[in-house]
């Protein structure tokens, strides 16, 4: 029997009132171009490069890192393994634990993905810790996903995950709603824009599911 596939969308909408990262921008459109006024509508967007869901690439926090446009695509289709975390901090144990030998893409399921509901910015999610970054660093990981707006605690004064990440050419995927996924494996698609020297893209993500 042939294998049907399932496509889970797992990006929230970009709207205005959304919640943005503290001193991010805010998302807000602007009417270039109306049907009744000029026979068609174009609108002007204005928002930053970490709206949504969206890829921190290294040079987010490394000033020799590389842009979003030098990462290769392949980065961000491929295999990927969505682990489920209910404990506050996503340590070196709980992946140790969780994560699938041979795994490429890990994205942690977490109560973050509630929070992405709510109307303003919550200081209290769940993050990455700096061992359980090593941890991801160590075993060869491309591309590491949070169900929030930043994947390292709050008020961290240096950006050590950030940063302990980036050093080892792990691509950031930020702003993706798990909240109605299954922990499991799937094909993940999270294709930044071709934003030249910049230092992340908002990404339309989704899972790709096969179902026999």
């Amino acid at each position: 029997m042939e294998k049907q596939i399932r496509i889970i969308d797992i990006s929230p909408y970009i709207e205005e009132g959304m919640i943005v990262y503290p001193g991010d921008a805010k998302f807000r459109t602007e009417p270039i171009c109306t049907i009744e006024r000029s026979g068609c509508n174009m609108t002007k967007l204005f928002l930053g490069t970490h709206t949504g869901s969206h890829i921190d690439a290294p040079f987010h926090f490394l000033p020799d890192g590389a842009s979003v446009d030098k990462i290769p695509l392949s980065t961000f289709i491929g295999p990927a393994q969505v682990i489920e975390v209910k404990e506050k901090e996503i340590t070196r144990k709980i992946i140790e634990e969780r994560i699938d030998p041979d795994t490429e893409r890990v994205l942690f399921k977490t109560e973050n993905s509630y929070l992405l509901e709510k109307e303003s910015f919550s200081k209290d999610y769940t993050y990455l810790t700096e061992d359980g970054a090593r941890l991801l660093a160590e075993k060869g990981i491309k591309l590491v996903g949070i169900d929030y707006i930043s994947i390292e605690r709050f008020g961290t004064p240096d950006f050590s995950v950030h940063k302990i990440l980036f050093k080892a050419g792990i691509c950031i995927l930020e702003g993706i709603n798990l909240k109605d996924v299954r922990p499991g494996h799937y094909i993940l698609v999270a294709l930044p824009l071709k934003l030249k020297g910049l230092d992340g893209s908002p990404v339309r993500a989704v899972l790709i599911e096969k179902k026999s």
